[in-house]
């Protein structure tokens, strides 16, 4: 279950356990009126599934806004954020109601998030990066991780929703979060930040076994960006649709940047190994470290495997830093395809360690029998000399 998740057995919620402490607003450079507030529950029970409608006279604001689908415990704060439509031109006079609040059963956990840094861009965009820590007896299902900028006198600037951000912490482990906020005024100076995480507690994931294999690959591109590559096995004994977290640190050990990141292919059967690769665009420092694991609350089980179909590369493209891989798979399932997922690896012909790596998805129809077209591009370290290494084709469909 997730944080928030609702009972029909208890009480009608009244609306009166929410307290909107602040609101902001700012015309970002787009062209769009943002509104930004706090939410406080004043109440002694947890609510969520919290639905805002914004009133502005003579303006069309669209339709009413959930910013609160998990719950919110006793005395917890949760930040909200709504665009507006382009027909509203002023905020002058607005109003805002609660439509809908539920109470939830929820068992709060109190996470210590730890390591923050904020880095402000030339460009205005913020970066904000940290971790939580569960230092409870008890594993933790995080339903959101929200954060407030304020001014040097404490008015809110703007809210944000992670864009990397953890699910599920077993006790005396921690995991990544990261923010990108862009479009809060040019101006406005930040002084200070909150974050604010809705957690709860959680059954323990048993049985789940993923060994991240040796060796890996590294490299800085021409534009500050890190790539990390590897390969991990499924020891397990069931079939799994995994995804990431990667923590980066610096030379000190401080966090420095996260990714959340899809395994290529759809499945993945016990004792299966898998390619992976992430990429932190523009870290704020030089990455030295780094740590991986498994979302737990992001990834899942499946009763069958996804179907390898047979695949044969038609041309290829060596350039010095860019690959191209076209070829075309048959369905030969027996059966009507809804999706597609075609994964290339670059591997170094000696050591078979992993250099290069892209996939897509494409959803669609492809009958019985028929023919999928693929064509990617394969980003690799210029370090390589593109005669030592060679390519790996796998087409995946459910």
């Amino acid at each position: 279950a997730l944080p928030g998740d609702t009972t029909a057995d208890l009480p009608e919620a009244t609306g009166d356990e929410i307290e909107i402490t602040q609101t902001t607003t700012y015309l970002d450079e787009f062209g769009y009126w943002n509104l930004h507030g706090l939410l406080t529950n004043i109440e002694e029970y947890p609510v969520g599934n919290i639905e805002l409608e914004v009133q502005i006279a003579s303006a069309a604001v669209g339709e009413p806004t959930f910013v609160g689908a998990y719950g919110i415990g006793p005395g917890e704060v949760l930040p909200f954020g709504i665009r507006l439509p382009l027909s509203v031109t002023s905020l002058d006079g607005f109003e805002m109601n609660i439509l809908q609040i539920r109470r939830v059963e929820m068992d709060s956990v109190q996470l210590e998030i730890g390591q923050t840094r904020l880095v402000t861009a030339e460009n205005g965009i913020v970066t904000l990066v940290g971790e939580v820590s569960n230092n409870s007896n008890s594993p933790t299902l995080i339903g959101s991780v929200n954060a407030a900028l304020f001014s040097a006198d404490g008015e809110l600037i703007t809210t944000a929703s992670c864009q990397v951000c953890p699910g599920y912490v077993t006790p005396g482990e921690k995991a990544p979060f990261q923010f990108m906020i862009y479009g809060q005024p040019s101006s406005a100076v930040i002084d200070h930040y909150e974050i604010y995480v809705a957690a709860d507690k959680a059954a323990s994931v048993d049985g789940l076994v993923i060994d991240f294999n040796d060796p890996v690959h590294t490299y800085t591109d021409s534009v500050g960006s890190f790539y990390l590559l590897g390969d991990l096995q499924n020891n397990s004994d069931k079939i799994l649709v995994l995804r990431l977290l990667g923590s980066f640190y610096n030379q000190n050990r401080e966090i420095i940047g996260a990714v959340s990141y899809g395994l290529p292919g759809n499945s993945l059967a016990p004792g299966e190994s898998a390619p992976y690769e992430l990429v932190i665009i523009d870290p704020i420092e030089a990455v030295a470290d780094w740590s991986i694991q498994v979302d737990l609350a992001r990834s899942s089980v499946r009763d069958e495997p996804a179907f390898q179909l047979p695949a044969s590369t038609t041309g290829i493209t060596k350039e010095e830093y860019l690959w191209n891989v076209s070829g075309t798979a048959t369905n030969d399932s027996g059966q009507s395809l809804k999706l597609i997922n075609v994964v290339v690896e670059v591997r170094d012909k000696g050591t078979g360690k992993l250099v290069g790596l892209n996939q897509y998805f494409e959803a669609g129809d492809y009958p019985a029998g028929g023919t999928i077209d693929y064509s990617l591009n394969i980003k690799l370290d210029p370090a390589f000399d593109p005669s030592t290494l060679e390519e790996f084709v796998k087409v995946l469909g459910e």
